[in-house]
């Protein structure tokens, strides 16, 4: 199943019923596990490791090393997860650290021409659209769903069940299940999806008015906090939302004046 104009290292490591397309180059260092569909013209090289059923399309380049000039040929992997779907032309490098690592999460879909760089962590069952660019460390956490020419900025952080508008420039961190406008603001509560993965009425209720109190009102951002801590402790997603506030480096993405 790999076509006679493929090369492919003999220090690659492949799985059973895996399909390797024409002119593709799978370099040595390279794990590729079972079932795996590489199509042609893809490029596969470094520490690099692919999870299993996994579907990269023409011309795509994984494990590549990094766009950072302190990079020097060390040891840094490339992890992507199983069942994931990498369509043309995506690019994703390696690590920018000795022994770093650029992990894709399991059920991931990255969409043709997309960008994922150097120490990027993405957790499972996250779309990204086609032309999205997300720069070196930056964090997306499970079930994101980010919309098409998004630009995001390095050491960015996004919470999990977020949904990020196309065309959106995104510098600062978005908390979880925040609704993102494709004029770069937080508009809201992504209620659609987390109706989708089973939260109850009650929890979405509460979600909304926790991020009405922090986000959309004029209390001062520490007070806003105290009245929803003290008024949804123990709530489960209201303590995954204000945990994320409370641990944001680079502060949250400004908001619309409406939720």
């Amino acid at each position: 199943m790999i076509h006679a104009t493929a090369i492919v290292s003999e220090e690659a490591v492949i799985g059973d019923n895996v399909s390797i397309g024409p002119y593709t180059v799978i370099d040595a260092g390279v794990t590729i596990s079972n079932g795996c569909k590489i199509g042609p013209q893809v490029h596969i090289t470094g520490l690099t490791t692919i999870g299993e059923n996994t579907a990269i399309h023409k011309g795509a380049v994984v494990g590549d090393t990094p766009q950072d000039h302190s990079y020097t040929g060390f040891d840094a992997y490339t992890k992507i997860g199983s069942h994931c779907v990498i369509r043309e032309y995506v690019t994703i490098h390696r690590g920018s650290k000795p022994e770093a690592s650029t992990v894709i999460g399991d059920h991931c879909m990255l969409m043709a021409f997309a960008h994922v760089a150097h120490d990027c962590q993405v957790g499972d069952h996250v779309v990204i659209a086609n032309q999205t660019t997300v720069a070196g460390h930056a964090v997306i956490a499970d079930k994101v769903i980010i919309s098409g020419g998004v630009w995001i900025h390095q050491f960015v952080q996004i919470g999990t069940m977020a949904m990020v508008g196309g065309c959106s420039k995104i510098n600062q961190d978005i908390p979880p299940f925040c609704l993102v406008n494709h004029e770069s603001q937080i508009a809201g509560l992504n209620a659609i999806g987390l109706k989708r993965n089973g939260f109850s009425g009650d929890e979405r209720k509460a979600v909304r008015d926790a991020m009405k109190t922090i986000l959309f009102s004029d209390m001062m951002r520490k007070d806003a906090l105290q009245e929803v801590q003290d008024k949804y402790s123990g709530v489960a997603p209201v303590d995954t939302f204000v945990n994320f506030i409370n641990s944001s480096k680079r502060g949250i993405q400004h908001t619309t004046k409406r939720s």
